[in-house]
């Protein structure tokens, strides 16, 4: 039996060596790629409740649909308290899609703020973002389309945008 298992990792190993490289170019050129900076962007104008910058990250196509501001104004009502911190981000989903070029034609990502504290000490832990970084069908969709969170008190989701 540890024949076998030396088998299979010796196996593993000469497969991730014929396409680490791969694995590591897609992983550096994925959906995640420059999200981090993006959202501590997004973190400071949400500790600023700087509406009008919020409004301007969100897709065209949602800022024609929906009266963002005032649905900014009802999220930082609902909030108890003022953004303070952040532990970490989550990306509990993302794609990414290329042409036969190799260029992409879609990508996209869910963020998440893991452990979002306000001033008052109230703490979200369902508290993100879904972003579209690119889409050749439908460029008004490229940009965030939807901003949710989950009252801890409620159980009540507050969402700016969608769909």
């Amino acid at each position: 039996m540890n024949h076998k298992i030396t088998v299979l990792l010796m196996c593993i190993v000469m497969l991730f060596s014929l396409s680490g490289c791969q694995i590591a170019k897609n992983i550096n050129d994925g959906p995640k790629k420059g999200e981090k900076e993006y959202a501590q962007q997004v973190f400071e104008y949400l500790k600023n409740e700087d509406i009008d910058s919020l409004v301007e990250l969100f897709a065209p196509a949602v800022r024609a649909k929906h009266s963002l501001e005032s649905e900014w104004k009802s999220f930082f009502d609902h909030m108890d308290g003022n953004i303070i911190s952040y532990k970490g981000l989550k990306y509990p989903g993302e794609g990414l899609e290329k042409d036969k070029n190799g260029e992409v034609c879609d990508s996209h990502i869910s963020v998440n703020y893991a452990g979002a504290q306000t001033d008052n000490g109230t703490v979200y832990e369902e508290f993100g973002y879904y972003h579209v970084k690119a889409s050749k069908e439908d460029p008004d969709s490229v940009g965030i389309t939807v901003f949710t969170m989950k009252d801890p008190d409620t159980g009540n989701w507050i969402t700016v945008g969608g769909e």
